[in-house]
């Protein structure tokens, strides 16, 4: 019982290995596949999605976006150099939030925009966690880190 107790409390650590490493595969598969979309449908996702939003250079903008939200997602998913690219990604959901989403909080009423926000502010929130946390244990920067800091201790034993 006590087990049980201690399990639904909060007796492990906020950033463990396992939630750490569900939420980079969530946030990576996501932005690599908007990114991908960018490049695969430009009419209605890329360049042409930004031209009719009124984005200057959207032939530009849609492949730029679509190349951060995939190269962010990649560095995210493996974990490699995890809060660095979790940057782009945090740009990317306040930009989309103040373009897309603020212009129809008064129109759609409070409730019905909340709700439209829903993806994009769970995207940044889970983006902030990960700048914020690192990769965790079981991300190539997980590895990186503990291989430095084995060179480090041999180097001070010197």
């Amino acid at each position: 019982m006590r087990a049980l107790v201690r399990f639904f409390s909060g007796g492990t650590p906020a950033a463990s290995w396992g939630s750490l490493l569900l939420i980079r595969i969530m946030v990576g598969w996501v932005f690599i596949f908007a990114g991908l979309r960018k490049f695969l449908e430009p009419e209605t996702m890329g360049a042409g999605r930004f031209a009719e939003m009124g984005f200057p250079f959207p032939g530009f903008l849609g492949p730029w976006v679509g190349f951060w939200e995939i190269a962010g997602g990649l560095l995210v998913l493996l974990g490699l150099l995890t809060r660095a690219g979790a940057v782009p990604l945090i740009v990317t959901m306040i930009v989309a939030i103040i373009t897309t989403k603020l212009p129809n909080f008064a129109a759609d009423g409070l409730v019905a925009a909340l709700h439209a926000w829903r993806l994009d502010v769970s995207l940044l929130l889970a983006s902030l966690y990960l700048f914020i946390a690192g990769g965790g244990k079981f991300a190539v920067d997980g590895i990186i880190h503990k291989r430095f800091l084995r060179a480090e201790s041999v180097d001070r034993q010197r």
